[in-house]
């Protein structure tokens, strides 16, 4: 009986569920360094979901956001060529689908702009939160989709900092004061 849980247990930290701790500040301000977090494998990547990965260049685990899937036009385009000052003309909007899209989890300064690209199919394109100290698909490119582990869904670890992670972006309005998509 006691071999059953055992083997019960490595099945389901196997195939379903396992935790990552969180090494380095790419996801800041969402997660901080030593965060745990829980991780579900068979789950459906989305749009603006965190995922953990094997990193590209690297093969260690690291923690991204996605913001393109695959088919999606993907880029940054720095604030100051757009005339936004709501950030003081720092840092880059998000283009998904050339839809601009309000990301209140993402910090920028200055680098990371890019031009519109075209995420291939069977890969994705990813971002860490902290875009001024994230080494993610603006360097490496677009993931392909078997380097992706799972979806982290929720903060376990530190108990003050618990929670769920949320998909939290959404398009910015457009000129009539709705939604542009």
């Amino acid at each position: 009986m006691a071999l059953l849980v055992v083997l019960g247990i490595a099945a389901f930290r196997i195939w379903l569920v396992e935790t990552a701790i969180v090494d380095g500040h790419s996801m800041v301000p969402t997660l901080q360094p030593d965060d745990r977090v829980l991780v579900l494998k068979p789950a459906k990547v989305e749009r603006f979901s965190v995922v953990v990965m094997t990193d590209p260049e690297e093969g260690g685990i690291v923690i991204k956001r996605v913001v393109g899937l695959p088919g999606d036009s993907v880029a940054l385009i720095p604030r100051a060529l757009l005339g936004d000052q709501s950030q003081g003309g720092f840092g880059a909007q998000l283009f998904v689908n050339r839809l601009p899209y309000r990301e209140p989890y993402a910090q920028s300064i200055g680098r990371g702009a890019f031009p519109p690209q075209t995420v291939p199919e069977g890969h994705y394109f990813v971002l860490g939160d902290n875009r001024d100290d994230s080494v993610d698909s603006r360097c490496y490119g677009p993931v392909p989709k078997d380097l992706i582990q799972g979806v982290g869904v929720a903060v376990v670890y530190p108990f003050g900092r618990a929670g769920l992670l949320g998909l939290s972006a959404e398009p910015l309005p457009g000129p009539s004061g709705e939604n542009s998509s």
